[in-house]
């Protein structure tokens, strides 16, 4: 009974994160999901029976520490002396001199609270990660289940969303500021809904050819598949309810790949894959740098309704502040002051939809080598787990799941909301330590995490 708790206490969270973390607006829920994974980190990091850290978990655990370190960094006051000479400080030194003040110490972030603020967020990902990674506190087929639960009900809610005969007055949005019309179930933002969906796609995939694997007879493969069959519809039906184009785009190849998990081992027909994903992504390119409509932040259609605008007024930013940042959580004060005032109403850009471009004028040169260091790891893991004829499926699925974050993060912020980011991190820590299966007879799927990593 222990080790059944234990087990679920990762998989338990994050369908908490997916309920209650669909969004920055809801402050008591993301309250709740911090406070709780405080805990977790505690309780993983003082159990007594904590497993032994592989290569690959401690350098993306290096990484983690190091985004930590940045972000207090960017919060420790610096004498007039320092902050003066970081550049795209001259204009706040130049306001304290026309009001006749003397200049104070200022933190290297243009928002300290935002940054403190937004330093919290990381703790629902960090208690995954060191609850997987140091306390094995999950069971891999739990934690695909309790994320396919909460796709399924967010799916149900979404359904009763459009469903409504005005959505502007319907009860079933979760949140004030929210996509009105389609489909967003625990989230604000349809896109991060879509997210979810395309995520979920790989995760069935593994989940389906394990228990198939595990199948006694003709009968009970059959049943499997229909349940699949089923599974997978829903899923699609989401995709189309929550009119995201960007994921609509990454659906062909995402499931393209996720097929290969029903494959022998080793099977992945690698090539007309990548030729997919390259196509997709170029196509979603395509589309994202034309302007096209786009709801950013509410229904209301503006002059922003273009990311092609965002982007292009984000980039002088990035270069005014490139060398150290303008500090986590800063985007919204710092693209007001380049974006066109003529073209102002009461629609805001609240991110710059695209994460790469906002981790660049947030975090400058420091977080662009983070950056640059997480992909390297990213792709140690991902080409050895793709050529390895022994290594899970559910670490083949949490690379699909992850790409698909990381490809979708070109355009949209996804990352940025706890259900997502929990489920980035979980699929991370399945990356760092994938199982090594010993034989289709001896493997078993409620197998304890506990053996050997590649």
């Amino acid at each position: 009974m222990r080790w059944v708790m234990r087990s679920a206490v990762v998989p338990a969270y994050i369908l908490l994160c997916i309920v209650l973390g669909g969004s920055a607006q809801g402050y008591w829920g993301a309250a709740i999901l911090q406070v709780l994974g405080i805990a977790i980190i505690a309780w993983s990091l003082l159990t007594p029976d904590r497993l032994r850290l592989s290569g690959p978990a401690m350098a993306l655990f290096a990484i983690a520490g190091l985004t930590v370190l940045l972000l207090i960094v960017h919060l420790v006051p610096l004498p007039p002396g320092l902050w003066t000479a970081i550049p795209g400080r001259e204009p706040i030194a130049e306001g304290y001199r026309l009001l006749g003040l003397p200049l104070p110490w200022l933190p290297i972030s243009l928002t300290p609270y935002e940054t403190a603020a937004t330093a919290l967020t990381l703790l629902p990902p960090l208690a995954v990660l060191v609850g997987m990674l140091v306390a094995g506190a999950y069971r891999a087929s739990w934690l695909v289940i309790a994320i396919l639960v909460g796709t399924f009900t967010s799916v149900l809610l979404g359904a009763l969303q459009v469903s409504s005969a005005d959505p502007l007055q319907s009860p079933w949005y979760l949140y004030q500021r929210t996509n009105h019309g389609v489909a967003t179930g625990f989230f604000a933002n349809s896109n991060h809904m879509a997210t979810l969906l395309i995520v979920s796609v790989p995760l069935l995939f593994a989940l389906v050819a394990e228990l198939r694997k595990r199948a006694q007879n003709a009968r009970a493969v059959s049943a499997i598949m229909m349940l699949a069959g089923g599974s997978m519809l829903v899923l699609l039906a989401g995709i189309l309810l929550s009119a995201s184009l960007a994921v609509l785009l990454l659906g062909l190849p995402v499931i393209l790949f996720s097929a290969t998990l029903l494959m022998g081992e080793g099977r992945r027909l690698r090539g007309p894959l990548i030729a997919a994903g390259l196509v997709s992504i170029a196509g979603m390119g395509a589309a994202f740098l034309t302007p096209l409509p786009d709801d950013l932040v509410s229904s209301n259609q503006t002059s922003f309704e273009s990311r092609r605008d965002i982007w292009s007024d984000t980039f002088p930013a990035i270069g005014d502040h490139i060398t150290l940042g303008t500090g986590v959580g800063s985007f919204v004060r710092v693209y007001s002051f380049y974006e066109d005032h003529s073209a102002v109403t009461q629609t805001f850009i609240n991110h710059a939809h695209n994460d790469y471009l906002e981790i660049a004028l947030e975090t400058g040169i420091p977080g662009l080598l983070l950056l640059v260091a997480f992909f390297l790891w990213w792709g140690s893991r991902a080409v050895p787990i793709w050529r390895s004829r022994a290594v899970d499926r559910y670490a083949v699925a949490a690379s699909i799941a992850s790409g698909a974050i990381l490809i979708h993060s070109i355009v949209d912020y996804p990352l940025r909301t706890a259900a997502i980011a929990s489920i980035m991190a979980a699929c991370l820590a399945k990356m760092a330590r994938p199982r090594v299966q010993e034989s289709a007879e001896t493997q078993d799927l409620w197998a304890s995490p506990r053996h050997v990593a590649i």
